[in-house]
């Protein structure tokens, strides 16, 4: 617990206010509750001695029943004051959650698990909320009825008071044995919730290869698997919280043999009352709620805890890709093109140099293809531009300033990039290009689709513009999926615009008609093409042949065939295959 809230200390400072006040509070219900019992001892005792009316007797149940509305009253206040500041502490944690893994690399969700960081935005999130607002009420509550109720019994009746305390302190140093197992019951439930999260999430985004290779039996016994684990996992977690429930209901019985006992001799003895009785029968219940209380408390720490060690986890991950502490305010205006230079640029990725040493420069508003063969560095040397990956060694240099002194959503801003992969929102294709620029009217959105080559697909479409393209852009075809996104990117009007090699769904015909109607869109542009096929560079200004991560020719289509080199015989590769193809 005292781990949880050092971790939540920003947050318990800014509410201190709401929370000292539920606490103040809570002293007062701890008054009022242990003033009852005081109650109904005078009234029972009055009514057996008969040295109180009916009346009188009637005006103390009413006052009990008064103190009791006042308690209730009091308990509403505190929850909506604690409970809400929780809930407060909830959505600043979710985003602040939420925005540090928007900030972290592409590699980091390589290496995660779409299900896994749902679950704790939500179930860790919604765990750690539970431990801090009604944990920390319950907290306070406990030890102040603990308190109130063992002091009255040690000024009652001090000896009834040590014997009740034997079982109680048995009954706590065994809680505390048990609350270790609690918290890896705890761990091992939150890790199964992430696993299966992770497995339906892959299972419902890959439902068309499960479809076409008939793996849904295998895909159903795999979760069935991970459901197994899971309800083990809770097995674990209930024989835990049972054993704690049942030496909490052991101790408490134990106690009220206790008070039977040594009050029973006393009232035999005549140094206690049936009104005594009742009374400390009723504290001892004061203090078994907190002890039963105790035991939920700890499993929800240890949920908690848990939960809190995977959010600090994406927390304490370094950005890769920082902004600048200090912007450098580039020298381009908006919509002029911008000249581009790779110099020296060393880029290492898992041990491994991808880039070694490359230099290109593209002036504003000229054109640069990049080839090469697969795995030979050409995305990754497109994606240095927008600050996507930083450079090891080296500079990239936009409009003359380094990318890394960029302010990083000015530079995005300016460069335009088309991945390798189309990504598309569950929501109509209008409001996927206006993701570009928000407010953008019909006819800029029908010339961007124009020139992406996918306007004439609308009217194939159940609903124009309106329709909704499913998730990731599930219900429109592969090709129409990338020349969407390539409409997107014109539509936001960026001076440079990058196309990784985001045509590969396309046929080369289509290819090379999409980048023929996109030669007027990217005029007056800087623009960087990285193609596999030849066909789709024939018209830059310059060509950039990379292998293995190095630059090893460089120069227009017609210099580079003639010089018989590696890009000539790729160019002479796939015009055979093209013929080969056509008969």
């Amino acid at each position: 617990m005292f781990e949880l809230l050092r971790q939540a200390s920003p947050w318990l400072r800014r509410q201190r206010g709401p929370l000292l006040l539920g606490f103040s509070l809570q002293v007062a219900i701890v008054g009022v509750e242990l003033n009852i019992p005081l109650l109904w001892r005078r009234a029972i005792d009055g009514a057996i001695g008969r040295s109180l009316g009916v009346g009188a007797i009637l005006g103390l149940g009413a006052l009990v029943v008064a103190l009791g509305g006042m308690r209730a009253a009091l308990d509403y206040y505190v929850r909506m004051k604690v409970v809400g500041a929780s809930r407060d502490f909830e959505r600043d944690l979710r985003g602040s959650l939420f925005r540090k893994m928007l900030a972290l690399p592409s590699s980091f969700f390589g290496a995660s698990t779409v299900g896994d960081l749902v679950s704790r935005m939500t179930q860790d999130v919604e765990a750690v909320r539970m431990a801090l607002g009604p944990g920390v009420m319950y907290v306070g509550r406990a030890v102040l009825n603990i308190t109130a109720a063992a002091t009255a019994l040690l000024l009652f009746d001090p000896t009834l008071a040590l014997w009740i305390a034997v079982p109680l302190v048995v009954l706590g140093a065994a809680a505390l044995v048990l609350a270790p197992r609690l918290g890896r019951a705890s761990d091992a439930v939150q890790t199964g919730i992430g696993r299966i999260s992770a497995r339906a999430t892959e299972s419902f985004g890959g439902i068309r290869v499960l479809k076409l290779f008939a793996r849904e039996d295998l895909q159903a016994r795999r979760m069935e698997a991970l459901g197994l684990d899971y309800y083990a996992a809770q097995m674990r977690l209930a024989k835990a919280r049972g054993g704690m429930l049942g030496l909490l209901a052991l101790g408490k019985d134990a106690a009220q043999f206790v008070i039977l006992l040594v009050c029973g001799l006393h009232i035999v003895d005549g140094r206690a009352s049936f009104g005594d009785f009742v009374a400390y029968r009723s504290w001892l219940m004061q203090c078994f709620w907190p002890l039963v209380m105790f035991g939920w408390i700890i499993s929800m720490v240890q949920r908690a805890s848990a939960g809190m060690r995977r959010i600090d986890a994406i927390l304490a991950t370094p950005v890769a890709i920082a902004p600048p502490a200090r912007a450098v305010t580039p020298a381009a205006e908006d919509g002029r093109p911008i000249d581009l230079e790779w110099r020296d640029v060393v880029l290492e990725m898992g041990g491994r140099r991808v880039l070694d040493r490359v230099s290109l420069r593209v002036p504003a508003g000229t054109s640069l293809g990049i080839t090469g063969r697969t795995g030979a560095g050409k995305s990754l040397l497109a994606q240095l531009l927008p600050r996507l990956l930083d450079p090891t060694a080296g500079t990239v240099l936009v409009g003359g300033v380094d990318a890394r002194a960029w302010d990083l959503d000015e530079l995005r801003r300016r460069v335009g990039f088309v991945a390798q992969e189309p990504f598309l929102f569950s929501d109509s294709l209008r409001e996927n290009l206006r993701f570009a620029r928000p407010g953008a009217d019909d006819a800029a959105i029908r010339a961007a689709l124009r020139r992406a080559d996918l306007e004439r697909d609308l009217d194939a479409l159940p609903a124009a513009l309106d329709t909704r393209v499913g998730e990731r852009g599930v219900t429109l075809s592969g090709g129409q999926r990338q020349r969407a996104t390539v409409a997107r990117t014109l539509l936001a009007d960026p001076p440079v615009v990058v196309l990784d090699d985001c045509l590969s769904a396309v046929d080369a015909q289509t290819e090379a008609r999409i980048l023929e109607e996109l030669e007027q869109a990217l005029s007056g542009r800087t623009a960087v093409v990285v193609s596999h096929r030849i066909a789709a560079l024939r018209g830059l200004d310059r060509i950039a042949v990379l292998d293995e991560g190095r630059l090893i020719e460089l120069g227009t289509h017609d210099e580079l065939v003639a010089a018989r080199g590696a890009y000539a015989k790729l160019d002479r590769d796939q015009r055979l295959l093209a013929e080969l193809e056509a008969l």
